[in-house]
C-alpha cells in the first residue's frame, strides 16, 4: 500500500504512544518523531529509555512523558549480533511489560515505534497482550541478516511504515506496509537564491550528522576535482560527529589539508533552526554514496530555496528529479557539471527553485505526512 491518504472526513483523535530508541537527539529521526507528535488528530505520550533531550523538549511542549529502561537492550548495535540479542532476552521481555503497563495506564490505542530497539520492544509487548503497534522504519536493510530482520517486523506489527520505498528490500510490499515521507513544514519566507558572481565562487554546505555514511569524504574528493579545474567553491561543514565518530572527523580535516582545500573547507559545528542551519549558503550537498533512506537536508534545502545536489543511492532519487527539482551527482564529473550549471542557469534557476518548492509541497508536506499516518492508524484501529 503506497500513500495511504485518510480524506479528511475523519475528525477522531488517536491515542498514542511514541517509543523512542534514544533519549538524545541522534539525527534526523528524532526531529520527525516530534513532526509526528505534532499531529492534530493525535494525543500523544513519548515514551523513552531514559531521561535527556528529547523527553525535556516533549515536556516543554506539554506531552506526557514515560521512561521505559531498555537495559541490555539499549546496547544492541548494527549489524545485529545474535549474541547481543541473546545477552538482552530477559531485559527485552521486561522493558516489553513496563511497555505495556504504561500505555495501559495511560489509555494508549497504539504504540508507534521509531528504531529497530523500540520495534522489537513494541512487538514483543503487543504479543504479551498490549496495544496496536505501528513500526517507523528509517533505515535501508544492507546486510542479508538485516533483510530477513525487516521482513519479520512487518510480520510481527499491524502496520510498518516506511520513510521511502528504498527502505523495503523486496520487489513488492506486503499488505500492511507503506510508504509515508517524512513531513516538512515550507519556510514562510525562504531565501531568495542568486548565483554569485564566477570570480567570487560559489558556498556549499553539508547539513547534518558527521558520518561515514553521509559521504562527507566523498564531497572532500570532488571539492578537489572542481578546483584542480579552476571552479571556486567553499564547502561549510555543519553538524556534529557523535563520539564513535571522532576519528571520521578528524580523517576529513587531515583530508581537506592532504587536498590543498584548508583554506576552503571550514567544519562550523551543530546550528539550531533550519534560518541559521542553511543561512549562507548558495547550494546544498548530500553526498550518501552508502543509500541513505531519506535525509532531511534534501527536503529541508528544498523549502528554503536552495538548489540540492544529492547523490543518486537510496532515498534521495525519490527526492530530486534531475534538473527538475535538483541536481543528481554520482561522480566527481556530475559535480562539477552540477556546480556550473547552477553559477549559469540565472534566471532558469527560479524556475527550478519553484520545482523544488512545489516537490516539498506535494511530496513532503507536513499535513499531508499527518494525513497518511491518520490512515495508518484508522486502519489499524478498523476504522
Amino acid at each position: 500500500m503506497l500513500y495511504p491518504e485518510n480524506d479528511g472526513t475523519d475528525p477522531m483523535n488517536y491515542r498514542v504512544a511514541f517509543l523512542s530508541p534514544v533519549p538524545f537527539f541522534k539525527g534526523g529521526a528524532e526531529r520527525s518523531l516530534f513532526d509526528l507528535m505534532a499531529n492534530p488528530h493525535v494525543d500523544p505520550l513519548l515514551v523513552v529509555p531514559a531521561e535527556g533531550p528529547v523527553s525535556e523538549q516533549a515536556a516543554s511542549r506539554g506531552i506526557p512523558v514515560e521512561v521505559v529502561d531498555f537495559g541490555q537492550v539499549a546496547a544492541i548495535r548494527r549489524p545485529v549480533r545474535p549474541s547481543s540479542v541473546g545477552a538482552a532476552v530477559g531485559d527485552w521481555v521486561g522493558a516489553a511489560r513496563r511497555l505495556k503497563d504504561v500505555t495501559r495506564r495511560h489509555g494508549a490505542q497504539i504504540v508507534h515505534s521509531n528504531g529497530l530497539k523500540a520495534h522489537c520492544i513494541a512487538g514483543l509487548a503487543r504479543k504479551l497482550g498490549g496495544e496496536a503497534c505501528v513500526f517507523h522504519v528509517r533505515d535501508i536493510a544492507v546486510r542479508g541478516s538485516e533483510r530477513l530482520i525487516w521482513k519479520s517486523l512487518a510480520r510481527s506489527s499491524d502496520h510498518t511504515v516506511l520513510v521511502s520505498r528504498a527502505c523495503w528490500p523486496g520487489e513488492a510490499l506486503p499488505q500492511n506496509v507503506s510508504v509515508v515521507f517524512n513531513g516538512v513544514k515550507r519556510d514562510d519566507v525562504p531565501q531568495s537564491f542568486q548565483a554569485r558572481a564566477a570570480e567570487s565562487g560559489l558556498v556549499v554546505g553539508i547539513c547534518g550528522r558527521i558520518h561515514p555514511f553521509k559521504g562527507h569524504h566523498v564531497a572532500l574528493d570532488w571539492l578537489g576535482a572542481a578546483h584542480r579545474r579552476g571552479q571556486r567553491i567553499t564547502l561549510l561543514v555543519r553538524g556534529e560527529a557523535e563520539e564513535e565518530d571522532r576519528r571520521y572527523l578528524d580523517s576529513l580535516k587531515r583530508q581537506a589539508e592532504a587536498l590543498g582545500l584548508k583554506d576552503f573547507v571550514r567544519f562550523e559545528g551543530r546550528f539550531e533552526g533550519l534560518a541559521a542551519i542553511y543561512n549562507g549558503l548558495d547550494a546544498v550537498l548530500v553526498p550518501s554514496e552508502t543509500p541513505d533512506p531519506l535525509p532531511r537536508s534534501v527536503m529541508e534545502a528544498m523549502s528554503m530555496g536552495l538548489p540540492v545536489v544529492g547523490y543518486p543511492a537510496g532515498g534521495i532519487v525519490e527526492m530530486i528529479d534531475h534538473r527538475e527539482n535538483g541536481w543528481l551527482a554520482g561522480d566527481a564529473e556530475a559535480f562539477c557539471t552540477a556546480m556550473e550549471e547552477i553559477s549559469s542557469l540565472g534566471p532558469m534557476l527560479v524556475e527550478l527553485q519553484k520545482r523544488a518548492a512545489r516537490t516539498v509541497a506535494e511530496r513532503f508536506g507536513m499535513e499531508r505526512m499527518h494525513r497518511q499516518v491518520n490512515h495508518v492508524y484508522s486502519t489499524v484501529l478498523g476504522r
